[in-house]
């Protein structure tokens, strides 16, 4: 039996988390793509780190972003989702943590980024449910619902400059 080598790197962590967002941050709903200089900025690392993540991202049998060199990345449809997946678990913390916890304003987006990766599915549907199933977070943000929609005043009368 031939043995494979497992990559050293693994597909869901923080680090691809992180790159995840941000791609899907920049991008937009228009998805459109997103430079490497641009990701690094916004990531506060080198640009070379960069490239050596999405390299390694796309290099994934089951890509989660659709990158090219010189022309920059943007995400698959299951880049998407986890990008997604990841917002809506920051929003509804950041509101967990206001309307629950009463943590200021300006405590929130540090303390959800530290705990967004963290929480189950079956966390996030509790906080949800405890919440009233809320549709933006405190600083008038969409919460993307659980199928990865968002709710209609996206666009329309939120502040999702993301």
């Amino acid at each position: 039996m031939k043995k494979t080598k497992r990559a050293n790197w693994e597909r869901n962590t923080e680090s691809v988390d992180d790159y995840l967002k941000a791609i899907y941050s920049i991008g937009g709903d228009e998805r459109r793509r997103v430079g490497g200089s641009e990701l690094a900025v916004r990531l506060e690392v080198a640009p070379a780190s960069v490239t050596n993540m999405l390299q390694k991202l796309a290099s994934d049998p089951k890509s989660l972003v659709d990158y090219k060199r010189g022309e920059g990345v943007k995400l698959s449809g299951a880049g998407r989702r986890r990008a997604l997946e990841i917002v809506r678990h920051h929003r509804l913390v950041e509101t967990f943590l206001f309307q629950v916890l009463d943590y200021p304003m300006d405590e929130l987006h540090d303390e959800a980024e530290r705990l967004e990766h963290f929480i189950s599915e079956s966390f996030e549907e509790r906080i949800a449910t405890k919440l009233g199933n809320p549709t933006a977070d405190p600083h008038g943000h969409c919460i993307p619902a659980l199928d990865g929609t968002m709710p209609p005043a996206h666009g329309v009368t939120c502040r999702c400059g993301l």
